[in-house]
């Protein structure tokens, strides 16, 4: 693994890259308050199936840096291209985890050229007044987080807020950046008929069926609403988090659909 930091003086940016494997190239983002250590195991796996990967840390996460006031997913935006322009080798794999679907689709309406395609894991965020998540899920959200608490205590609000029945969420205990997490305030400060579709390249749906905070309807739905350009795939017993409680399947789908692109 190698480390690269992409800064953008300007803007008063630089992005923590955490670099992995060779060949086409492969951006992951991921979710709230998360970094980029946790596309680890899935980088490895990239990597074995041939694929160049790259990590990022969003703004005040890991060793990245940035200004988190007034921003919106213009700036999202422009922080991931900032990296596919600086790093790869022309438009490249983007691929969200939570949060980061809204900041994936985010660049390829407002930065097409850098994205070959966009995979969101799961899909929402676009549709938050009609379908905000449930108050006890946002709350829990907010004690995964809170080292104040029990370790029992934060295990409840992880398994209430991220993880399907059965899932072990003591995975999640570490890898918090809290004071990153005003990124999720740029959703409000942009109109979702921006960016809500994604661009118009393809597009990979992988929709948990256990996830407490975004319903599999809304998956549904959009991909119905965008029709072939998407191929939308639901993976059972996983919640939000999915990549540490489906990790192995999650490879299995984005390689597959890397190769039929590619």
């Amino acid at each position: 693994m190698k480390v690269h930091f992409v800064p953008d003086e300007q803007r008063g940016v630089n992005l923590e890259v955490l670099v992995h494997g060779a060949g086409p190239d492969v951006v992951v983002v991921p979710s709230a308050m998360r970094g980029a250590a946790d596309f680890a195991q899935l980088q490895q796996d990239l990597a074995s199936a041939g694929y160049r990967s790259l990590a990022i840390n969003p703004r005040c996460a890991g060793n990245s840096t940035g200004p988190l006031d007034n921003i919106d997913l213009r700036d999202i935006a422009n922080d991931i291209a900032l990296v596919v322009d600086t790093l790869c080798q022309g438009p490249a794999h983007l691929v969200g985890h939570a949060l980061g679907n809204v900041g994936v689709r985010a660049t390829a309406s407002f930065r097409p050229k850098v994205a070959r395609s966009i995979t969101v894991m799961p899909c929402g965020g676009h549709n938050l007044d009609a379908r905000p998540a449930p108050e006890a899920v946002i709350a829990a959200l907010g004690r995964c987080h809170d080292l104040s608490l029990s370790e029992e205590e934060r295990l409840a609000a992880l398994r209430m807020a991220f993880f399907a029945p059965g899932n072990d969420p003591s995975v999640w205990l570490d890898g918090w950046w809290p004071q990153s997490a005003r990124i999720a305030d740029a959703i409000y400060r942009t109109d979702p008929e921006l960016w809500w579709r994604g661009g118009d390249g393809p597009m990979l749906f992988l929709m948990p069926r256990n996830d407490a905070m975004i319903d599999v309807t809304t998956g549904r739905e959009i991909a119905a609403a965008l029709g072939e350009r998407c191929r939308y795939v639901e993976i059972d017993n996983c919640g939000h988090a999915i990549l540490p409680e489906q990790g192995e399947e999650v490879a299995r789908q984005l390689i597959a659909y890397f190769a039929s692109l590619d």
